[in-house]
């Protein structure tokens, strides 16, 4: 990658007077980025990868060369932190690979952005992309073989099994109440919240978890992209705040009353979307034909309705790949039939539309006897059903 974007440059600068000049700020960029990697100084190094992105945007260089940065950004992706970015730039490299006619690097991004997310421990990214990946998937094809390992590495980056250390939690409760002062970067402050709370959560704190959660919504600006984003990380991030607030036994309108508006508002809207399993809501049981058959790569887009906060059914002309993958079907039917579903913000049973997405890949972890075993990594999610206010009465 880095010979390819030096020949770009080189072909930049040495073009006729009537081609595209390249502006300083770009060629400073890189040339930064390249130091700070011969310094094995990664943060810079994802950082001026970054900035050349950006300002190779901002000055509408060729699309070709803004693509290439782009990838350039992504790959140094994993080092660049928990803060805002990451999204946007999945999204701007996955939009210039369409436009020059290259689905696969569009898929590929978003596969970079999702293993970025979990090396980097941001929730709220993961949460943005992972809908993206499936839909990449259902446009532009499966995986190939050399990269389903890809994705059967990513997984959830806020997802510990065990409460932190009594210094690394003073560490990030240092840095997140600096970043609650500041207030410039949301989703940094989404992040730290999500694994301060989870943290709280395994050590029983339920009342640490949501006073942290109001602290984070008073001074998240929901008129911004990347606050929007950091406010449905923090409703929806495992495990979200429903299951958190009717952990002690409260309804949804007992636990919401004493909440900050601000939390209130994002969980209300939140509810008001789209079904909200309660948790912990399980993975799809992968259909056992798929290995026997060799395959252990499929994904899945389907519309389902929910009455009287039961799954009612699922609706015609779901998107599978394979074409048709009827077994994956009876899979999500059977998982959303044990589904229960949290309530409205003033406690009446849900009725409304849904959207779920399921994508997963697996590999061989072993033999048993003659038998081979597989493992396997799901993505799956539940979100508003496209263009709809989500009830089902409404939209038959």
């Amino acid at each position: 990658m880095k010979r390819i974007v030096c020949a770009l440059l080189v072909g930049l600068v040495s073009a006729p007077v009537t081609a595209q000049e390249l502006p300083r700020s770009v060629s400073e960029a890189y040339l930064a980025y390249e130091v700070a990697l011969e310094q094995r100084d990664f943060t810079a190094a994802s950082a001026a990868a970054e900035t050349a992105f950006a300002e190779a945007r901002t000055a509408a260089l060729d699309d070709s060369l803004q693509l290439t940065l782009g990838l350039n950004a992504l790959a140094m992706a994993p080092a660049r932190g928990r803060g805002s970015g990451l999204v946007s730039i999945v999204e701007a490299v996955s939009v210039l690979a369409i436009d020059a006619g290259e689905p696969e690097t569009a898929r590929d991004a978003y596969l970079q952005g999702l293993a970025a997310a979990g090396v980097a421990e941001n929730g709220v990214a993961f949460s943005a992309l992972q809908d993206g990946m499936i839909d990449a998937l259902l446009a532009h094809g499966l995986l190939g073989d050399t990269d389903q390992p890809r994705l059967f590495e990513v997984q959830y980056p806020i997802s510990f099994p065990e409460p932190f250390s009594e210094t690394l939690r003073s560490e990030l409760e240092v840095e997140r109440a600096a970043q609650l002062t500041r207030a410039t970067d949301p989703v940094l402050i989404a992040n730290l919240t999500l694994l301060l709370r989870r943290d709280a959560m395994l050590r029983e704190n339920r009342d640490a978890a949501l006073a942290m959660t109001d602290e984070a919504t008073r001074v998240i600006d929901p008129s911004t992209v990347e606050g929007r984003l950091a406010l449905a990380a923090l409703v929806e991030g495992l495990p979200q705040l429903t299951d958190i607030l009717t952990s002690d036994g409260s309804t949804l309108p007992d636990a919401l009353a004493p909440r900050a508006p601000e939390t209130r508002r994002a969980i209300c809207a939140y509810l008001a979307s789209r079904p909200v399993p309660i948790g912990p809501w399980r993975e799809v049981r992968v259909p056992l034909q798929a290995p026997q058959r060799g395959r252990l790569h499929a994904v899945a887009s389907v519309n389902f309705d929910v009455r009287d906060g039961a799954f009612w059914a699922i609706r015609p002309s779901p998107d599978t790949l394979p074409p048709r993958d009827s077994h994956l079907l009876q899979a999500i039917q059977a998982n959303l039939s044990a589904t229960g579903f949290h309530t409205d913000c003033v406690g009446n049973p849900v009725s409304r539309a849904g959207r779920f997405r399921v994508a997963y890949t697996g590999m061989a972890s072993g033999r048993r006897g003659s038998a081979t075993r597989f493992s396997f990594r799901l993505l799956q999610s539940i979100r508003p059903v496209d263009g709809s206010d989500g009830n089902p009465d409404r939209n038959e």
